[in-house]
């Protein structure tokens, strides 16, 4: 019998690509229409003032979309419509998604709701919420005795 290194850090890694393509099949997007969800991409970015979530949602309309805080917990939901029946054709393969949709984010620190601003255009949705003064960090000065 061979003696073999062992490389626990590449057991893990082996895990991890493990549990996520299992992940991976439970949301993913098998062949076929039948347990297809809408899940919108999304960047969340942050500068010393203002936390940016920038969502792709395309084919929608700024109507099928609304968005919400509440608790910081940032909430983008919405439905996207299929354009017309198309009761004459056979279609081969449907992968584009449609129906209700939300996504979830809890912001790691308060931001002040009145200062919201969210824009959306060419399917792209991008939201700046400015962080509050209380969770902007404070210098303390050191007084030297």
């Amino acid at each position: 019998m061979a003696l073999m290194r062992w490389r626990p850090m590449r057991d893990l890694v082996t895990i991890q690509d493990e549990i996520n393509r299992m992940f991976e099949d439970l949301a993913g997007r098998p062949e076929g229409d039948e347990g297809m969800r809408l899940i919108p991409a999304a960047d969340i970015m942050e500068d010393k003032d203002t936390f940016t979530v920038v969502a792709e949602l395309p084919g929608m309309k700024k109507e099928d979309v609304k968005v919400t805080l509440q608790n910081n917990v940032l909430t983008i939901s919405g439905e996207k419509r299929k354009e017309t029946e198309q009761k004459e054709k056979t279609f081969h393969r449907m992968e584009r998604s449609y129906g209700s949709f939300y996504r979830t984010f809890e912001l790691p620190a308060m931001v002040d709701a009145t200062k919201i601003q969210a824009d959306f255009k060419d399917g792209v949705l991008k939201i700046s919420l400015p962080k509050s003064e209380a969770a902007k960090p404070k210098e303390i000065a050191i007084n030297v005795k």
